[in-house]
């Protein structure tokens, strides 16, 4: 969920340090043709070679960011590490509801964001959609089935007031399943200890 960013090593425009990753960077030397190695006069008679650095998508992308970053004011910069730290723990939060909930989940994680002052959107609230329902007519799947749905409720690290609602909730559905189970077997002992009614009982008098 975390992606952290690839430190940029590119070179200032008036500046002579090479990147240490030149695949993430095309550089192509001024004077020298496009299809072999032959420096231009020019640059012979300079005695120097020009490098042109042009940045990868990616490259430009963390260039503009980290730009944005610096031109922030103090409180800014506190701001946008709050909303940074925000955002991992809202998408660890909402990823540990997915991976527990296995095939009750209703479609991914829906986010609610706010735009930090780097101009950049941080996930502030999130959610996953559980089926909670019974399943009707068989109460050993339907206690199965809440196990899950609370397990998933409880997966994070520090549940919300509505995650143990709604592991209350399946354990309430968990404790009503196991009373119709109970039902259900007892129905089926007493019909086996009631006579059947095809038997027909004589008396016999000598």
């Amino acid at each position: 969920m975390r992606i952290q960013p690839a430190i940029l090593l590119a070179a200032a425009s008036t500046g002579g340090i090479r990147p240490s990753q030149p695949t993430a960077i095309d550089v192509t030397r001024r004077g020298e043709r496009a299809g072999g190695s032959e420096p231009s006069a020019r640059g012979d008679a300079a005695g120097e070679i020009t490098d042109e650095l042009t940045l990868s998508p990616q490259a430009a992308k963390q260039a503009d960011r980290q730009l944005s970053e610096q031109q922030l004011s103090d409180e800014q910069r506190q701001q946008l590490l709050e909303l940074q730290a925000r955002d991992r723990e809202v998408r660890q939060h909402e990823q540990a509801h997915l991976a527990a909930a296995g095939p009750y989940v209703k479609g991914g994680p829906k986010y609610t964001y706010q735009k930090g002052p780097d101009g950049r959107q941080y996930a502030v609230g999130g959610e996953v959609s559980i089926d909670t329902s019974a399943v009707e007519g068989d109460p050993e799947a339907t206690i199965a089935k809440a196990r899950i749905v609370r397990q998933a409720a409880s997966a994070p690290v520090d549940p919300s007031s509505q995650d143990r609602a709604v592991a209350a909730a399946a354990s309430k559905m968990e404790s009503e399943a196991r009373q119709e189970l109970r039902q259900q077997e007892q129905q089926e002992r007493r019909g086996e200890e009631e006579p059947s009614s095809d038997l027909v009982r004589i008396d016999v008098y000598a």
